[in-house]
């Protein structure tokens, strides 16, 4: 089958880092191992050429100007701004209960994946402390880092490859949603938080099996202070 997977951000454009470019990273890896095609866009890209059997559309309000291309489309609704508001009259999944109580929705909850294969363990701690985002905030974080003799870094502009590499030597990675547990899978001690302390996610409470259903967007964290 030929695939498009559409998210406001596409994985290979200006914005590489973020939970919905990752999951379109890591289905559209496991659909080509499958043997389909499977092509990602946003909206920051030139329209992509021919038709597509199936479309994948996340951040809905951005991209749906797609759906036309494709013979058939499923949106899959990762959280809840308003650029995930379902639309009327297309197929739509949840990526957790709490998105679909949000927004009063009936359609299946799938999980967010992980590529293991491409997220593991390995490195000499060299990296020191890592803030893994494409946001800013907490600007006093390098200043913590030199107080214990660690170097200090800010993943933001790089790629998924770039990222791994630093990630799998780092010594503490603080970081958010889909980033924490990818830095989770290569082996590094992680510390979840987040600069907005509104964002609530699950590995802060000690249900997890509740939180994870009451969880909308994968972002978690207090608003830590140095």
């Amino acid at each position: 089958m030929r695939i498009l997977l559409a998210a406001k951000h596409a994985p290979d454009g200006s914005r590489p880092i973020g939970g919905v470019q990752s999951w379109c990273r890591t289905v559209a890896a496991e659909l080509r191992r499958c043997g389909h095609e499977a092509l990602t866009w946003g909206p920051e890209q030139a329209l992509p050429g021919g038709r597509f059997d199936l479309g994948l559309i996340a951040n809905a309000g951005d991209t749906g100007v797609v759906t036309e291309k494709c013979d058939r489309a499923l949106v899959v609704c990762h959280g809840i701004i308003p650029a995930e508001a379902p639309p009327a009259g297309v197929p739509v999944v949840f990526t957790s209960e709490g998105v679909r109580a949000h927004w009063d929705g009936t359609g299946r909850v799938i999980r967010q994946p992980i590529d293991l294969e491409f997220w593991s363990p390995g490195g000499d701690r060299s990296a020191g402390l890592v803030r893994y985002s494409y946001r800013g905030g907490l600007p006093w974080l390098a200043d913590v880092s030199a107080s214990l003799g660690l170097p200090y870094r800010h993943l933001r502009g790089v790629t998924p490859e770039q990222a791994r590499d630093v990630l799998r030597n780092a010594a503490c990675v603080l970081a958010s949603g889909r980033a924490a547990v990818e830095a989770m899978a290569c082996g590094v001690p992680v510390v979840i938080c987040d600069h907005r302390s509104a964002y609530q996610g699950p590995l802060l409470d000690m249900d997890t099996m509740d939180a994870r259903k009451r969880n909308y967007s994968g972002r978690g964290g207090t608003e830590p202070t140095p």
